[in-house]
């Protein structure tokens, strides 16, 4: 399978469209997912919080109605008198008229004097009809500490008109309260006592905020809510990252005075404005139009570029079976695919150049990985072949091993450069010395070089030997740090093998060795030949 995916470029192309085709839906799915519809929930979220503000703001306004209510009948200093002097009958006629209390949408009105005992009160039912007695007419200290206004509480605000208000159950029942002091006209002054106002959180005011709102709220007391209902905590809104449920209502809990959970205020869920589904219609479309976009550029790359591709892939195989290079592609376009068949015709006109070439490079290769560079005599490697391929017909054989003299010490006295040239007219002297054309001369490492002699006896090879060293010291080479010269000398051992039987490459170049090694003990400018008594030839 993967062989003929391999092998098919028409396969790959439709592959690849496929693997964008997947890779754009993953990366759309991606985006979408982790980006797009949480963004879109996020501002879904900051909408939802915005009408909750906007659900607490009209319940402040209604607040709002009765604090005006309070503060236009309050700070006035006709009921500032009526109250100090306790006249029943005057609230009695013009306050205390239930049709009143129906227009402003209120079910009871009270009246403390500045002790935060009761002077009088009306209070309505559900049905307008007047009440024996209201929810506030027998209330505890603790609840008038939360509900009345103080005399304390007017020296803490500087004698100016104080407000209270909120939620509180009594008798089981929801009720919105508003409380204010009685204060002359001018605002300010000892305070009288305390005008309350309430009303059941019923029916009439979810209908003032359904108005306000523009939206269908409808209120309900928290102790009869279901617990299973998730429910928005208005206090901890800013906190919630979630607003919505499966549920078709939003419900908010607002508390009490006593800050526990007294009011549920509901309001439909607002439809929502996107698609939050991974596969949204539009997706879909944009999928299946990049698919047809990609079938439509698969076939018109197959045209362009696939089908010329195969006809030069079968003119490349026709010349590689049959050898002719004078066939030619015939493809004359001047696009990148023409000038490609254009080279290819190129190129088959030059391989039979391009192969001689080549040998001929090969050659020069050979020759160069061969040849000591700083000499120009064959190196240590060519002259190991040399020997490797060596017959009987060569014996005998002799090796001269040659070291130069405190070279180093000729380095450092007169530089790398000058103990490069030196080198270079030992090996010329080398050279000169050995004019046939089967004897071989390397540079072995070094200050070391090696003459292989063959078809050379023992004699022949140290008398060569004893050649060499002098025309080494006659080139007057001048070597001032020498310990035995003041010209540039060598130190030569001779090794010699006659039988092919014992000839060894190794054995012959350690019995060299060894003989130059005791040319060095015997003074060094010397010529030590190699042989079972190791006789000395010294100058």
């Amino acid at each position: 399978m993967f062989n003929f995916i391999a092998r098919s470029l028409r396969i790959k192309l439709l592959l690849v469209f496929v693997i964008m085709l997947l890779a754009f839906s993953s990366v759309h799915l991606v985006i979408r997912q982790y980006w797009t519809i949480p963004q879109l929930v996020a501002l879904e979220v900051e909408k939802d919080k915005k009408d909750i503000y906007k659900l607490n703001s009209a319940l402040l306004r209604v607040y709002n109605e009765l604090e005006m209510l309070v503060y236009d009948n309050a700070v006035w200093d006709e009921l500032y008198n009526v109250i100090l002097t306790r006249d029943l009958d005057y609230l009695e006629t013009n306050f205390f008229i239930p049709k009143s209390f129906v227009s402003l949408k209120i079910n009871g009105m009270s009246f403390f004097d500045q002790n935060q005992t009761l002077i009088d009160e009306l209070a309505i039912d559900q049905n307008n009809n007047p009440l024996s007695s209201s929810p506030f007419k027998s209330l505890p200290p603790s609840l008038k500490k939360n509900l009345l206004i103080s005399k304390q509480e007017m020296i803490n605000n500087g004698q100016k008109t104080l407000f209270k208000q909120g939620l509180i159950t009594l008798n089981d029942r929801l009720i919105l309260f508003v409380s204010g002091s009685v204060l002359p006209s001018s605002g300010v002054g000892d305070l009288a006592g305390t005008m309350l106002v309430w009303s059941y959180f019923d029916g009439k005011i979810a209908h003032q905020l359904s108005e306000i709102t523009q939206t269908t709220v409808t209120a309900a007391q928290a102790d009869t809510f279901s617990a299973t209902t998730p429910v928005i905590d208005f206090n901890q809104l800013d906190a919630q990252n979630h607003i919505r449920t499966q549920l078709s209502n939003i419900y908010v809990k607002f508390n009490d005075i006593f800050n526990k959970p007294a009011l549920i205020l509901s309001y439909p869920t607002p439809k929502r404005m996107f698609d939050d589904s991974p596969f949204e219609m539009s997706m879909v479309m944009a999928l299946l139009m990049s698919l047809v976009i990609l079938l439509i550029i698969y076939f018109i790359l197959t045209v362009m570029i696939i089908e010329p591709l195969n006809k030069l892939k079968a003119t490349v195989r026709e010349v590689m079976d049959r050898g002719n290079f004078q066939l030619t592609t015939n493809l004359e376009r001047t696009d990148e695919i023409g000038r490609l068949a254009l080279l290819i015709d190129v190129l088959f006109n030059k391989v039979h150049v391009q192969q001689h070439a080549l040998k001929h490079n090969n050659r020069q290769l050979k020759r160069l990985s061969d040849t000591d560079p700083l000499t120009g005599i064959a190196n240590r490697r060519a002259m190991m072949q040399v020997l490797e391929q060596l017959t009987p017909s060569a014996m005998p054989i002799s090796v001269i091993m040659l070291d130069v003299d405190y070279f180093k010490k000729f380095n450092d006295s007169y530089g790398h450069q000058q103990g490069d040239l030196a080198l270079k007219h030992v090996a010329k002297t080398l050279k000169h010395h050995t004019r046939r054309q089967n004897d071989v001369i390397a540079r072995y490492g070094g200050e070391e070089f090696v003459v292989v002699l063959l078809n050379t006896c023992q004699s022949d090879a140290r008398n060569m030997a004893y050649a060499i060293r002098e025309a080494i010291e006659g080139l007057a080479i001048e070597h001032k740090t020498s310990l035995i010269s003041q010209f540039l000398t060598a130190s030569i051992g001779v090794s010699c093998c006659d039988e092919f039987d014992n000839f060894s490459i190794e054995t012959l170049f350690h019995q060299a060795d060894s003989a130059l090694y005791k040319a060095k003990e015997q003074g060094r400018n010397c010529v030590v030949d190699y042989n079972s008594e190791m006789h000395k030839h010294a100058v």
